[in-house]
């Protein structure tokens, strides 16, 4: 019963989205594929710790709260960011494996991938060290 009036009242916003924005582009894909896009939010903030933000919650004044405990909002957001870096930095490198049409977007594709998963470990590891 919840499930049809959320998606009886998110579909009534996509219809006039649609109708503001025209047939093509990245507002159509999210119409059609909403369900997915919701489920990927609930999986980083629910990574990143926002279910410990909200019960413990602390300053907003530290950014990486020094404890093991508690965890600040920013400190969400931070995590989230790394999760999301993450996750582009995985992606680019499996498109390296399927680019077959140009050589160099091999190496390009999976340079780039391996740059975002280092850059993600080290705001992992960072704030790990600042706890």
């Amino acid at each position: 019963m919840i499930r049809s009036r959320v998606v009886s009242l998110v579909g009534g916003l996509w219809n006039r989205l649609g109708k503001a924005t025209g047939r093509n582009g990245l507002l159509t894909e999210l119409k059609n594929h909403w369900m997915e896009v919701v489920y990927i939010i609930g999986i980083v903030l629910m990574t990143s710790g926002i279910v410990s933000a909200i019960i413990q919650p602390v300053n907003f004044g530290y950014t990486i709260f020094p404890s093991t405990t508690a965890q600040s909002g920013t400190e969400t957001a931070v995590d989230a960011l790394a999760v999301i870096i993450g996750s582009a930095g995985i992606y680019m490198s499996y498109l390296s494996g399927r680019q077959t049409t140009k050589p160099r977007m091999v190496n390009f594709f999976l340079v780039l991938g391996l740059l975002l998963i280092a850059i993600s470990v080290y705001i992992g590891y960072y704030v790990l060290t600042q706890k």
